[in-house]
């Protein structure tokens, strides 16, 4: 069906059927002149009949008939097939002279018919339908002509299709101007500087949040060394372990930055389960592994996803639950090809696709915390790797599903609390 919808298919049937318009019109054009010529030459014909005639009623020979068929620019026809083909139809003459009308399917012919010959005679002068066959090709031709311009002059737009379909995969050194002067050429070059101020905007952007970045993490450095002097143990394992937190934060920003501009490319492998949960319980700080209740698969299994951006996902999925659970613990389960995240709580008041717009706030819930990014984060990271994420509400249970992450189907499952 998108072969059909193409613009060249588009304008080629147009021409096709322009074509056939034209030549079934010219074909009633020259068919309906060739009928209007024979009438007009049947009555022409009639008139120098009648005159002939009026000739040999006042006592004219047969010289006299010539000339005067001469006079009107009629020559003798020589030609044996025709002359043989049209005798047959006449009648002998026995006696004086007799000038007939004969007709085959091309022509009119004047016979004069004596006793000792018969002539055929037909007229030079008669307009041939030549002037008919040539106007029919001049606008065949111009049709033809119209049809290969337009379609070379629609042809930039193909790799001016291919050009932004390089842009919105994430490349943005490119160069799409066509130097044509008409709209598609216009239209290249607004495309062109376009992409030449996206870019400039991009390079800011990044620049910036790499510079934010780097000067977040000086302090942070500086604190994990203050850290280190900390007498009292437990105190210096919290303050260590949130300066890690913070730069481990800062390095997912850049990774969700990455995602966020096209620039991150996606490498989807094979790994265990369990190891993406122990990275998930990491980034948690694993005060929720140890001190919450999240309750998730045993046994393992193998996933093929891209570990970094996985792990990503399915962290933010795992707070988000824990933050707005109502009661009991925060689920994690499989279901043939899915992963599922479970928590009880009230039901959304908003349609969930609201919730995965970026910087949503729920207004309406005294308890929404954050950005609104976590929903966003989630789904744009697991669609990237070309997985599947789909929400359900039943019996009070929020039921967050990942499809298309699983390799191996699982096996019996229990449970283990942590």
């Amino acid at each position: 069906m998108k072969g059909y919808n193409s613009i060249f298919i588009k304008v080629t049937i147009l021409f096709a059927f322009s074509l056939i318009g034209l030549g079934a019109f010219s074909f009633y054009f020259i068919r309906m002149h060739a009928n209007n010529e024979h009438l007009e030459a049947q009555r022409k014909y009639n008139q120098f009949i009648a005159t002939i005639n009026k000739i040999i009623y006042y006592g004219g020979n047969l010289a006299l008939i010539e000339k005067y068929l001469n006079e009107l620019d009629f020559q003798m026809i020589d030609n044996q097939k025709i002359k043989e083909e049209l005798f047959s139809q006449v009648a002998p003459n026995f006696g004086g002279i007799v000038a007939k009308i004969l007709n085959d399917e091309d022509s009119i012919y004047i016979l004069v018919q004596t006793p000792e010959k018969a002539t055929l005679y037909k007229d030079s002068s008669k307009e041939s339908r030549k002037n008919s066959y040539i106007l029919t090709f001049m606008a065949f031709f111009i049709v033809i002509v119209l049809y290969i311009l337009i379609i070379k002059s629609l042809m930039p737009l193909r790799g001016l299709r291919k050009s932004i379909r390089k842009f919105a995969q994430g490349e943005q050194n490119i160069s799409c101007v066509i130097p044509h002067n008409d709209e598609i050429g216009e239209l290249s070059r607004e495309f062109d500087n376009a992409i030449k101020k996206i870019s400039a905007l991009n390079q800011s952007r990044h620049l910036f949040l790499r510079t934010i970045m780097h000067e977040l993490k000086t302090p942070i450095t500086k604190g994990r060394i203050v850290a280190e002097m900390v007498e009292n143990q437990t105190q210096k394992e919290r303050l260590i372990f949130i300066f890690m937190r913070l730069n481990s934060l800062i390095d997912e920003f850049a990774k969700i930055e990455e995602m966020s501009s096209k620039n991150y490319k996606i490498s989807k492998q094979e790994y265990p389960f369990q190891e993406v949960l122990d990275s998930v319980f990491k980034q948690l700080m694993n005060d929720y592994k140890q001190n919450e209740s999240i309750i998730y698969p045993q046994e393992d299994f193998i996933v093929k996803v891209d570990f970094e951006m996985f792990s990503l996902a399915l962290k933010n999925l795992i707070d988000n639950a824990l933050k707005y659970k109502s009661e009991g613990s925060v689920i994690i389960e499989t279901d043939a090809n899915s992963i599922i995240v479970k928590n009880y709580g009230q039901p959304l008041l908003y349609p969930i696709n609201e919730y995965f717009k970026p910087f949503f706030k729920d207004s309406k819930n005294p308890h929404s915390q954050g950005l609104g990014l976590g929903l966003y984060i989630i789904k744009n990271t697991l669609e990237a790797q070309g997985l599947k994420f789909q929400y359900a509400y039943q019996d009070q249970i929020h039921h967050f599903i990942i499809k298309g992450a699983m390799v191996k189907p699982k096996k019996q499952i229990n449970h283990k609390k942590g």
